[in-house]
């Protein structure tokens, strides 16, 4: 059965909104050349619905953007619909006509079957599968990310530290508001995401390597690799790391843009 409130993906029925429950959640910022980062999204499987739709990437002073790299580990709990899983996530704010400042998801690797499924399905979230390993939400957050049967290693390593971060105590609400591309068309999606357990380090904390060879391999871990590497995020400072020991959210079904 699909409707307006429901999707069948592989064989199982998910309601929106779709929950998540527990999960953990680590990241970084840092500055960019704007060129690059339209270039990639130029490149990208999304690249011509995205530019009929003018959307364009933010650019601050100097030619830069903000590049955003995440790790989240969603935990094997009930009420987790999509499963336990890890992602590492990299992504650009884009201005849309018409509708203001989104987020756009550039790369989305999971390592598990049905979130994959379901996040390109439901939402058009670029999702594709490799192995990973790391901690995320804690102070030291060893994200790596390699081919599918390499155990994490082999491609791209994701240090985020946040020992010498400053504590963020209590609960605070997250709004994530992203454009994608589903089924050919441009739809919006956005979630309200709580955050608790958080700590912050303004300026620095996050390192992030290639393996040699990374780029010669896989097709998808290559093309993150030389994504990092165009943007520099291999050899820039992070304008602040972030992570938080509690994530939970709720995604609705996607609107269409207009």
């Amino acid at each position: 059965m699909t409707s307006s409130s429901s999707q069948v993906v592989a064989g199982r029925e998910i309601s929106f909104p779709v929950p998540v429950v527990s999960a953990s959640i680590s990241g970084a910022a840092f500055l960019a050349k704007a060129t690059a980062a339209r270039r990639l999204i130029a490149g990208g499987r999304q690249s011509a619905i995205l530019d009929a739709a003018g959307a364009e990437p933010v650019v601050l002073p100097g030619g830069r953007t903000v590049a955003v790299v995440i790790h989240v580990r969603y935990h094997d709990v009930p009420g987790n619909v999509l499963g336990a899983y890890h992602e590492v996530g990299l992504a650009f704010p884009v201005t849309v006509p018409g509708v203001g400042t989104r987020v756009h998801i550039h790369e989305l690797p999971v390592d598990q079957d049905f979130t994959l499924a379901a996040g390109n399905e439901l939402w058009g979230f670029p999702k594709w599968k490799g192995d990973m390993v790391g901690a995320a939400g804690g102070a030291l957050d060893d994200a790596r990310l390699g081919t599918v049967g390499s155990g994490g290693a082999g491609g791209v390593d994701i240090t985020l530290d946040t020992r010498r971060g400053i504590p963020m105590p209590g609960t605070r609400t997250i709004g994530m508001n992203c454009i994608q591309v589903l089924k050919g068309e441009p739809v919006l999606v956005g979630a309200q995401a709580k955050v608790s357990g958080g700590r912050f380090r303004p300026v620095g904390g996050t390192s992030i390597s290639i393996a040699a060879g990374a780029e010669n391999g896989d097709t998808d871990v290559a093309r993150f690799a030389s994504a990092v590497r165009e943007l520099g995020l291999d050899k820039a400072r992070s304008l602040a790391t972030f992570a938080y020991e509690n994530f939970t959210a709720e995604f609705p079904a996607p609107a269409p843009l207009r």
